[in-house]
């Protein structure tokens, strides 16, 4: 699988709010939920600039993926980074369920983490992986956004052996 196709189903994440900001109040699980319930429908929809919607207007936003040469800053890298990502599967074929996870909220910024499985498929050839995310959230108004993600996963023969996303 390549790197590109791995990136992308990580950045996908739909990750269970409840669980991940436990000590968050309510309307803030709310809102972060529903924010990465946006970004996981966006990617999967190849819809761009709906990805970088749900990220914060500042300049300096980052997106880091496992290795050397997968960390993108500002808008114009990561909305490559994503226009690329989605050559890598094909629109519509993205499921995520994550499990563990913690997080927690600080005034106007929270952050939070995750263990997702992925599955898509790219010419009706289905794949699987897990990967682990962590990402910071800012308020901008009312509303929270990305401004930071990163994620980890194995890759080639050592994903067999990894642990799944447990709930």
């Amino acid at each position: 699988m390549s790197k590109w196709a791995i990136t992308a189903l990580a950045l996908a994440m739909s990750v269970s709010a409840g669980a991940v900001l436990a000590e968050a109040e309510q309307a803030t699980i709310d809102s972060v939920k529903t924010l990465w319930e946006g970004q996981h429908k966006a990617l999967d929809d190849h819809d761009i600039d709906g990805v970088l919607a749900t990220y914060t207007d500042s300049e300096d936003i980052m997106l880091m993926g496992t290795g050397p040469g997968e960390h993108w800053v500002g808008k114009a890298e990561v909305k490559d980074a994503y226009a690329h990502f989605m050559e890598g599967f094909d629109a519509h074929t993205m499921e995520v369920k994550c499990g563990d996870g913690a997080g927690s909220t600080q005034g106007d910024v929270t952050w939070i983490t995750g263990v997702c499985n992925f599955t898509d498929k790219k010419a009706d050839q289905p794949r699987n992986f897990v990967t682990n995310v962590s990402a910071v959230l800012v308020k901008q108004g009312d509303d929270w956004r990305f401004h930071t993600m990163h994620f980890s996963h194995l890759t080639g023969d050592d994903q067999a052996g990894s642990q799944a996303a447990t709930k």
